[in-house]
């Protein structure tokens, strides 16, 4: 199977825990609202080799800091 890491929804058609990650993260919006910065979904969750402690992981491509840093904020707090 060829995956496209860079569109989430391949976790949509995966495991439980890919298939709830992906509704967490749909109902959310943090891959919209972070765009800017192309989120990727790294970790043990995408590749099914997580355990019951695993998290989500997101990676971005950040070259503003501060900038960033206000962005991430205003996400988890839903500004």
């Amino acid at each position: 199977m060829n995956i496209n890491w860079t569109n989430m929804h391949y976790l949509a058609q995966g495991t439980e825990r890919q298939r709830n990650a992906f509704i967490c993260l749909s109902s959310l919006n943090i891959f919209e609202s972070l765009t800017f910065y192309a989120p990727l979904l790294v970790g043990t969750i995408p590749i099914d080799i997580d355990i019951e402690e695993s998290d989500l992981d997101i990676i971005c491509e950040v070259h503003n800091f501060p900038q960033f840093t206000q962005k991430s904020e205003d996400v988890i707090w839903g500004m």
